[in-house]
């Protein structure tokens, strides 16, 4: 399924904006009256958004740091768990040279 989220929210914004225009023509307020209005909402909407914007891009930075956090703790338990690794694939390739000795058995038949 596709996401249409971005699609809904246009639609949403341009129906709202189509009913604000009409509410503005039929209004009985005079010109001053609605310019004021219109300034007054304008500069309320302008402030939400800002603030609205700021938290997200805080929200952001703070998920950006635990990532970046998250894969620098992971890096050194990885470097650690690596050494302990290779100890370990240092005892299977003991073991894998005694099953090749075997393997030169096969040789012989």
């Amino acid at each position: 399924m596709k996401d249409n989220s971005g699609k809904v929210m246009l639609a949403l914004l341009a129906g709202a904006s189509a009913g604000v225009i009409a509410g503005l023509l039929m209004a009985p307020d005079t010109g001053e009256q609605t310019r004021t209005g219109i300034k007054k909402w304008a500069n309320k909407l302008s402030k939400d958004l800002e603030k609205n914007l700021q938290t997200g891009l805080d929200e952001i930075k703070n998920m950006s740091n635990e990532a970046m956090n998250k894969m620098g703790n992971a890096n050194k338990t990885g470097g650690n768990t690596g050494g302990n690794a290779s100890s370990s694939s240092t005892g299977s390739t003991g073991s894998s040279a005694g099953t090749s000795t075997g393997g030169s058995t096969e040789t012989n038949v």
